[in-house]
């Protein structure tokens, strides 16, 4: 049964940015009734001409970090880009959501029940942090502000996003590349597992727990489909080590190895695919990958997500609307 749907190479940290003067390596990144409305492409969804806030925009900006850069280069709008990955989950368009729109959201995405419940009560301890200026009491329902997002980055991440929440496309390029192989398009699970574990800060429990969290609920999304682990393989060699199948493994042949060694050379050839690319995390990144995920769920036939689409563009066509009128 999935668990979603419910039925390498070493890596140094950043150093000080010289640019922006701060440290911000240090910390990071239903089903209801509604009116149908005209659907949007599978491809660009809520991508218009009036420029709705998930989009992908050509690099314009003067900024000094961007000098240099080809004209015809095109990048997730760094201003957007937190904002745009927690408005998935606001579908109606209200500026914050609830512990139960991060379970719609999930499902939306198809994970399965367990995951999605488990991942609105990890994602609700952001809730304070994110709160408006001036507001110092906790919001009873656990709400978070997407305009304040941003202040609930953590520590131990890849440092992709700035301290004002822009996307840093340096920084992250630079994160990318030190843990993955040329061409580099793609991160394997064993070279994912050491980017995470090589960017622990020291006594960041809470950091360190949202980093792996992050990181595998992406694996699960993008890398599971393709994961396929050969059990048959691991049973021989272990047998093949205490002679019970009447034949040695090939791993355990060679008595120069330890066991620690054994483990991983005998796990990494029972493992294959699970890779995940790097196109997807950058769309995960602004949250453009949201709504192409929750297209392909909806047309394959989920309700969760078909419901979420529903409103995503019920909220949209309002805003239109009162674009219109006003």
């Amino acid at each position: 049964m999935s668990p979603i749907h419910g039925d390498a190479p070493t890596g140094t940290h950043d150093s000080y940015d010289d640019v922006n003067g701060d440290y911000s390596y240090l910390a990071s990144d239903g089903h209801e009734d509604i009116d149908d409305v005209q659907a949007y492409p599978l491809i660009k969804p809520y991508h218009d001409a009036d420029n709705y806030i998930h989009q992908i925009k050509k690099n314009d900006n003067d900024s000094p970090e961007d000098a240099g850069r080809d004209d015809k280069e095109f990048k997730v709008d760094d201003n957007e880009a937190m904002i745009g990955h927690g408005e998935f989950f606001d579908a109606d368009g209200d500026g914050v959501f609830s512990p139960i729109d991060t379970f719609r959201g999930f499902r939306a995405l198809g994970y399965s029940l367990v995951i999605s419940l488990f991942s609105s009560m990890v994602i609700c301890t952001m809730s304070y942090s994110s709160l408006p200026a001036g507001h110092w009491l906790p919001d009873p329902f656990f709400r978070i502000y997407v305009d304040g997002l941003h202040k609930a980055k953590h520590g131990s991440d890849s440092g992709s996003f700035k301290r004002d929440g822009r996307f840093d496309e340096k920084r992250f390029d630079k994160f990318w590349s030190s843990h993955t192989d040329a061409p580099h398009e793609e991160i394997t699970p064993i070279q994912l597992y050491h980017a995470v574990a090589e960017r622990r800060l020291a006594y960041d429990f809470y950091g360190m727990f949202a980093a792996i969290f992050e990181w595998f609920a992406t694996w699960l999304l993008f890398g599971y489909p393709s994961f396929r682990f050969n059990s048959k393989l691991v049973l021989d060699e272990i047998f093949g080590l205490f002679g019970l199948n009447g034949k040695a493994g090939t791993k355990a042949d060679d008595a120069t190895k330890d066991a620690k060694e054994w483990v991983i050379d005998t796990l990494k050839a029972a493992c294959s695919g699970g890779n995940v690319k790097k196109e997807d995390v950058v769309g995960l990144y602004d949250g453009t990958i949201f709504y192409t995920v929750m297209d392909r769920q909806a047309d394959a036939g989920n309700e969760w997500a078909k419901a979420w689409r529903r409103k995503h563009e019920c909220a949209h066509a309002n805003k239109k609307l009162k674009t219109t009128v006003s």
